[in-house]
């Protein structure tokens, strides 16, 4: 099977320093206070681009997520809907109802577990990966209170980033801890942070991480839970960008 190379956030080199300045006046930052947009920042090895999907996959995408995520999965981080175990604590339920909340709540905590959402909680999940890995490769420096908080084997498969965060310095790390964990980045367009706060049931949602993990340890439902989430984040990776768009703005 041919895998596509989609595009990731990758340094930029001496040939697209010179196109990037031409189109709309980008300026290189040096530094990551310089940062004015997500689609190029500053990091330790040198300028990083990300280019932005186009307005028309942005919906797409957020379409899909909102049927084969939030709605399949149950899936909100609105406080006023309630979370289905509140409302099962509330009502006494007859017995067939009550295995199907079981079930719905089984499938909630299982893309809970597979989501990060915002950026201190995405910055967090980078820096335990990155501490676990040292920890691995140095079995005097093992904590095994750190690392049993962390899933086995985990790893983050994709990131997605608004692209309208402003100052931008707020997220303008994230690029570069995907880079250096080869996590492909999806960069929406437009009002991104607050189309994707109000897909996933909040206000603004400026970065979100889906997190993989090796079917080899599910058993079955959860098995066909994982492949409906990785059959999303599939066709996430076919839509990022391999070019920029000009006709985007």
């Amino acid at each position: 099977m041919n895998k596509r190379s989609y595009a990731k956030a990758t340094p930029l080199v001496k040939n697209e320093t010179s196109k990037a300045k031409k189109r709309k006046n980008i300026v290189i930052p040096q530094k990551l206070i310089d940062n004015d947009s997500l689609e190029l920042v500053a990091s330790p090895v040198g300028p990083i681009r990300t280019y932005a999907v186009t307005h028309l996959d942005k919906e797409i995408i957020l379409e899909r997520l909102r049927k084969e995520i939030v709605k399949k999965f149950h899936f909100t981080l609105s406080p006023s809907n309630g979370s289905l175990s509140s409302k099962r604590k509330r009502v006494e339920l007859p017995e067939g109802d009550a295995e199907i909340m079981e079930k719905k709540l089984k499938m909630q905590a299982f893309m809970k577990a597979r989501m990060t959402i915002g950026t201190n909680s995405c910055s967090r999940a980078f820096e335990n990966i990155s501490r676990a890995k040292e920890q691995s490769e140095d079995s005097t420096l093992v904590d095994t209170n750190s690392l049993s908080s962390l899933p086995k084997d985990r790893r983050i498969s994709l990131c997605v980033l608004a692209r309208d965060v402003r100052p931008a310095s707020i997220l303008s790390h994230i690029p570069y801890l995907c880079l250096l964990h080869n996590v492909p980045i999806l960069l929406l367009p437009g009002k991104a942070s607050h189309d994707l706060g109000m897909v996933l049931g909040g206000k603004k949602v400026s970065v979100l991480l889906f997190d993989c993990c090796a079917s080899d340890d599910l058993q079955g439902a959860e098995k066909k839970w994982l492949k409906l989430i990785n059959s999303y984040i599939d066709f996430i990776k076919a839509k990022i960008p391999l070019t920029h768009c000009d006709n985007e703005s």
